[in-house]
């Protein structure tokens, strides 16, 4: 694909969007000179870092309704900004019918999305953790905007933020239709059961972009994965057990769209990784454990949040090229 994250600036016109993780809450979402948004997911300055997906093609921005975005022709970026709320169904179910018809307006198929919900596992007004209660209105939103919503839902990662409210940011591709994949050692997470609240997680475990010649050249965008295994948490409090089935289910993802797709892929393929943890002061431990796991070739961000369970310490995401 013609963008990158962790990539150095690039012409304005080139930008499709830019994502900045920083040690405090910024600016509101905003399209100059490019499409931008702020999180405060840095616990401090050295952890801060700008995720900058660039294109060879010029670039059109603009706003639709609480929505920035930029795109190329082939590859659409888009992000919004939620402020705190006693509530987030409701902005949630707005926000992504907004992404959902944006897309579709311009002709993009949705393939990644990040959300990020300040104080995750804390409840909202009503006693509801307000990760469920996000889930609650985004899966209303997809379920009502997509008629075989299961099929068509997008890698995705649902982590926690250090301040501000909600920031929903995702990619989608025109021409290359993306091909959606579960890991046949989890539950899928639209399937979870009822005690993970009113509604389940709306995602697919990982999401191929084909290339040029099909899936041997594409960019497969791996979810948020965690120390999950079949839909209940392994390993709790216990950070070192939890690292080393986060990668093996990570490798066993990696394995079971390699089959699918005649294709050779494994861990030291990630391109870049994004590692998340709950207890800054575990944040060393996990880096060398992840930079072992990946190797010298993989850029490797470590950010200090709250994942979507109380009872989870970590979680990585990343984006493998494929061979």
């Amino acid at each position: 694909m013609a963008y990158s994250p962790f990539a150095p600036v690039a012409p304005p016109e080139h930008v499709l969007g830019v994502v900045r993780h920083a040690p405090a809450t910024g600016e509101p979402a905003s399209v100059d000179p490019w499409p931008a948004v702020t999180l405060h997911t840095a616990a401090n300055p050295d952890q801060s870092f700008h995720e900058i997906w660039t294109s060879t093609r010029p670039v059109r921005t603009g706003r639709y309704k609480n929505l920035v975005y930029g795109h190329d022709g082939e590859t659409l970026f888009c992000a919004a900004d939620l402020p705190d709320a006693d509530r987030f169904r409701d902005d949630v179910r707005e926000t992504y019918l907004a992404l959902v018809e944006l897309a579709r307006d311009l002709g993009y198929h949705l393939f990644r999305v990040w959300n990020h919900v300040a104080g995750i596992n804390a409840d909202n007004a009503d006693g509801l953790e307000r990760y469920r209660d996000f889930c609650q209105g985004r899966a209303e939103a997809l379920e009502d905007a997509t008629k075989d919503w299961i099929t068509d839902l997008p890698a995705a990662s649902g982590v926690g933020a250090l301040g501000g409210g909600v920031v929903v940011y995702c990619l989608a591709s025109r021409t290359r239709r993306p091909v959606h994949f579960e890991n046949p050692r989890q539950v899928p997470a639209y399937r979870y059961p009822r005690q993970y609240g009113p509604r389940s997680p709306s995602f697919a475990r990982a999401s191929l972009v084909p290339g040029t010649t099909g899936p041997a050249d594409g960019l497969l965008y791996v979810s948020g994965t965690a120390s999950v295994v079949g839909h209940e948490t392994a390993f709790p409090g216990d950070l070192k057990r939890q690292c080393r089935t986060t990668v093996e289910n990570l490798d066993h993802l990696l394995k079971h769209v390699g089959e699918q797709t005649n294709t050779s892929i494994g861990l030291g393929d990630f391109r870049f990784a994004k590692v998340y943890v709950r207890h800054d002061a575990d944040a060393p431990f996990v880096a060398e454990e992840f930079r072992r796991t990946f190797g010298d070739n993989t850029a490797l961000q470590v950010l200090s949040v709250d994942i979507c369970r109380s009872d989870l310490l970590v979680e990585v995401e990343g984006v493998v090229e494929m061979a």
